[in-house]
């Protein structure tokens, strides 16, 4: 995993983010590492392309796997040390082919972990965040 500078972390142009998905009914954990965009308009974008294609939401286990897929895989050992160098922090939790977003972000002064959203529905974080 990338080890970006302190400095890196908290610039106006690098924003970077953990992305967890979890499954109710499955053991494994997935953690993506996204070094920059990690805004959640970014997010919602990368959400919304199987929308464009199939007209649909990603609505399984695979679909929410394969919208990931472009970026780095972090195993669950190197996931705890990436969430102390992001900026933002997504949790994907998905149950019966639903899924729920949380974001948090993580202020530069000290404030710590701030919630940004949710828990929402996917496909409402997309609809608030998606600017196309």
């Amino acid at each position: 995993m990338p080890q970006p500078s302190s400095a890196q972390t908290f610039c106006g142009t690098s924003c970077s983010a953990l992305i967890s998905l979890l499954h109710v009914h499955h053991p494994a954990q997935h953690h993506w590492w996204l070094a920059d965009g990690g805004f959640p308009q970014r997010i919602a974008g990368l959400l919304a392309a199987p929308l464009q294609a199939s007209r649909r939401r990603p609505r399984t286990l695979d679909e929410l796997l394969q919208v990931f897929a472009p970026l780095p895989l972090l195993g669950a050992a190197e996931a705890s040390p990436a969430c102390d160098q992001a900026r933002y922090r997504y949790l994907i939790r998905l149950r019966h082919q639903e899924a729920e977003v949380c974001c948090w972000r993580r202020y530069p002064e000290g404030i710590g972990w701030q919630r940004r959203c949710g828990p929402m529905p996917l496909e409402l974080f997309v609809q608030r965040f998606n600017s196309t």
